[in-house]
């Protein structure tokens, strides 16, 4: 028997979380590498701060839209299965 599949919401939130949690990572980590290349002054700890800042903000702008268009489609095809079992999606 196959698990309850969660509700859709909760299928988007969590791609809003992560997806916004992805970018404070790549923050985290990419920013000091940048710093270190080009030389920059600043220290690890506040270069590591400030990719936090930016890429996690710029991630969160655009998770919400990244979150509705994989919903709809993976509701669109879960329903175009159940009406449709031989069909070759899903």
């Amino acid at each position: 028997m196959k698990p309850p599949r969660r509700h859709w919401s909760w299928y988007a939130l969590g791609l809003i979380v992560g997806i916004s949690a992805l970018g404070v990572v790549l923050g985290a980590l990419v920013f000091p590498l940048v710093g270190l290349i080009f030389e920059t002054g600043y220290s690890s700890g506040q270069l590591a701060r400030n990719g936090m800042s930016v890429l996690g903000f710029y991630f969160a702008i655009w998770a919400p839209g990244i979150a509705l268009v994989l919903t709809v489609k993976r509701e669109y095809e879960a329903r175009r299965a159940r009406a449709d079992p031989d069909s070759k999606i899903a």
